[in-house]
């Protein structure tokens, strides 16, 4: 009699943490992340579509891998996606983009210093289009990496970064 009271009780205790944690994964995975918002190519080739589908047709093919994108919109699986030259715009897959932090390089012969100083010294010259790990960015200048050298360049030399 007391056994089956005390099983009873446990099955409703773990029924109403398994619809807890329902309820709470499905408010993280439908929480709205900040739109827009930069992220990278994951793959070495990824297709550029005009929808947001297989069904429509592949507008561009982008083969470079880490190269920052602005997302602008998301619909399910599918973001619609903006290239650094604020022209170019399309939709590919979510699974094909990742998190990893980068930027492109705009302005040509750009100094990455030691410090984030312009007296600072000049580690290497960056080539225009040149694709950078970021590591962070604070009063005008932002922390990279590229080829094993780290070190700051100003933000106006960069696209793919996200004033906080």
């Amino acid at each position: 009699m007391y056994g089956a009271t005390i099983s009873t009780n446990i099955f409703k205790i773990i029924f109403v943490f398994f619809l807890l944690a329902i309820f709470l994964f499905a408010t993280v995975s439908f929480a709205a992340k900040k739109l827009p918002r930069y992220v990278s190519i994951a793959a070495d080739e990824v297709n550029l579509r005009t929808g947001p589908g297989k069904r429509y047709p592949i507008k561009w093919i982008i083969t470079r891998k880490n190269m920052p994108v602005k997302i602008v919109r998301e619909l399910e699986h599918w973001r619609q996606i903006e290239l650094f030259d604020g022209k170019t715009k399309g939709w590919v897959y979510k699974n094909l983009l990742s998190s990893k932090k980068t930027a492109i390089v705009i302005k040509d012969m750009q100094k990455l210093h030691k410090k984030p100083k312009n007296d600072s010294k000049v580690m290497l010259k960056l080539e225009k289009n040149v694709i950078v790990t970021l590591e962070d960015c604070k009063n005008a200048w932002c922390s990279i990496e590229i080829s094993g050298y780290n070190g700051w360049i100003e933000q106006t030399a960069l696209w793919g970064y996200e004033n906080k």
